[in-house]
């Protein structure tokens, strides 16, 4: 036992369920220790000090077992300092009693000296001290057992052997130990408790190395329920309220087990459908429940769990998405118009000012196309669980092909691998805007008079790898920090969406985005996508 502490203490001291282990191994230990002791005197004094000894591993041992137990089992909630304090009255008490006893015979009584074999020993009748600590520790080891079957029920293996395995090791000197109170074995002035520890240390070595008692323990089902933002609300087959998470308890109006669920839930809350709004201090919550029937393995109704999904946030995005969508097409429309009025203003303008006009054209031009990216890409999300195929050197030789029409001061070159079989992409429409915007950015962020951008698609295993790389400035790092922290913060901005679509479409796909550097100057993006044939397996 010893040992286990010292190791547990070295490899898990910063762990409460490591600290509360040693505690309870060190407890058993001085069990132990004092129970041995006791066999080598035979003078009623120093018997009764031994004894208050041994009482402090004996009485403290089934407290650290219960406070093992119940973080072991994720009931954190029940370990208060209060509890902790009414628990550790008992062994105060008992010790005390013990060192007393010879006055008032209320824990030992009538020693006297007997013979086990060809050995001396102490033997003395036990006071109604004793039976009353019996049954507190004995009660409380009952209660950490109960609490590890409860724990086990429908838990993986490995926590299963866990539960097994702790409880054995109780189990064992337990039985032992009641085996010498009640029936005097194998004698009345020998305890046997501490073999039974022998098996108990064995036990716990086993679970502590084969099964990682100590670092891999289960979570609890309240720990789980709670943390969850919807609510949970188990009712049996009476209608009767079992149990429900922090979240629905908000809402009822009597979360008292046993009452009448119709009592316990708000009347206008209707459990079959609709939705269910709560005003709180975090502000308006929606809730839209469902009932889910529970049966036993005989198909029979055993009660049913009303699920109330928080939607609060869906409803907000999906409001964001529709106000969205108008104003993008409230400034796609105006801005077509604003073009429309700069071509007829071309020509009622003098030729020295119509650069002004150009400008104002492109600058409303680049408006409208980025909304119209945006929409694509809004219309791929929308059918994101259905994935379609793509040729990738196809795609790359027309946008190739396309670029070298629009930009004729670039100079482009292509390798394509010509066994590459299709990819698997979110929709070949914004596949082929994702590489367009790659090559645009490659051209018109490159300050020399002749842009050179290099395109090359390699197979690469179970993926297309597609490289675009380019001889410009390279890629800003503010850009390349805020792609990676996927999120723009107020100091970190990109510049423009080109770069925010293509990773958003690659990640959509499944695939993967990088950068680095070209040599001796400019990037290389990177688009690595899963074959097809690959998706497929």
């Amino acid at each position: 036992m010893i040992a286990l502490a010292v190791y547990v203490g070295r490899n898990h001291s910063e762990k409460p369920l490591g600290r509360l282990f040693v505690c309870m191994v060190l407890a058993v230990a001085v069990w132990v220790i004092g129970s041995m002791a006791r066999l080598f005197t035979l003078d009623p004094t120093a018997y009764v000090v031994l004894t208050a000894v041994k009482y402090l591993g004996v009485t403290t041992a089934p407290i650290w077992f219960v406070l093992f137990v119940l973080r072991y089992s994720g009931r954190d909630r029940w370990v208060t300092r209060r509890l902790v304090t009414a628990l550790f009255v008992g062994p105060v008490l008992t010790v005390l009693v013990v060192l007393t006893t010879q006055s008032h015979g209320l824990f030992y009584a009538e020693f006297a000296v007997v013979t086990v074999g060809e050995t001396a020993v102490l033997e003395r009748s036990r006071g109604p001290g004793f039976w009353l600590f019996a049954a507190f520790g004995w009660g409380l080891l009952a209660l950490g057992a109960v609490l590890l079957l409860l724990t086990a029920i429908g838990q993986p293996a490995i926590y299963q052997k866990q539960s097994f395995v702790i409880a054995l090791g109780v189990v064992v000197p337990w039985v032992v130990g009641i085996a010498y109170v009640f029936r005097g074995w194998p004698h009345p002035a020998v305890d046997p408790t501490p073999i039974g520890f022998a098996v108990t240390a064995v036990l716990f070595g086993v679970g502590i190395f084969t099964t990682r008692l100590i670092d891999v323990v289960p979570v609890a089902r309240s720990r789980l329920l709670d943390a969850l933002d919807d609510g949970v609300v188990v009712v049996d087959a009476d209608g009767r309220l079992l149990d429900a998470n922090a979240t629905a308890r908000e809402l009822l109006s009597d979360e008292t087990v046993g009452t009448d669920i119709e009592v316990a839930l708000p009347s206008e809350l209707d459990v079959d459908g609709g939705e269910h709004v709560v005003e709180t201090d975090a502000g308006r919550r929606v809730f839209r429940p469902r009932t889910i029937e529970l049966t036993d393995g005989l198909g029979r109704n055993t009660g049913r769990v009303i699920y109330l999904d928080d939607v609060t946030q869906l409803i907000e995005r999906e409001r964001r998405s529709v106000l969205q969508r108008v104003f993008r097409h409230n400034i796609r429309n105006d801005l077509n118009v604003t073009v429309g009025y700069l071509d007829l203003l071309e020509e009622r303008v003098q030729p020295a000012d119509r650069e002004y006009v150009d400008r104002a054209r492109a600058s409303a031009t680049r408006v409208v196309e980025l909304s119209e990216k945006a929409r694509q890409f809004e219309r791929a999300i929308d059918s994101r669980d259905d994935r379609t195929t793509a040729s990738a050197t196809t795609v790359v030789e027309r946008v190739v092909e396309d670029a070298r029409g629009e930009y004729p001061q670039a100079q482009f070159t292509v390798d394509l691998d010509g066994g590459i079989g299709p990819v698997t992409v979110i929709d070949e429409e914004s596949f082929r805007t994702a590489i367009e915007n790659l090559i645009e950015n490659a051209v018109l962020h490159n300050d020399g008079e002749r842009p050179s951008v290099s395109v090359r698609v390699v197979g690469e295993n179970d993926t297309v790898r597609i490289e675009v790389a380019d001889n410009g400035p390279g890629i800003p790092e503010q850009e390349l920090t805020a792609l990676e922290a996927n999120a723009e913060t107020p100091l970190e901005h990109g510049s423009g969406f080109g770069l925010w679509l293509v990773k958003w479409t690659v990640s959509l796909s499944s695939g993967d985005l990088s950068f680095a550097e070209n040599q001796p100057r400019g990037s290389v993006v990177t688009v690595r996508l899963p074959a097809a044939e690959a998706s497929s397996r």
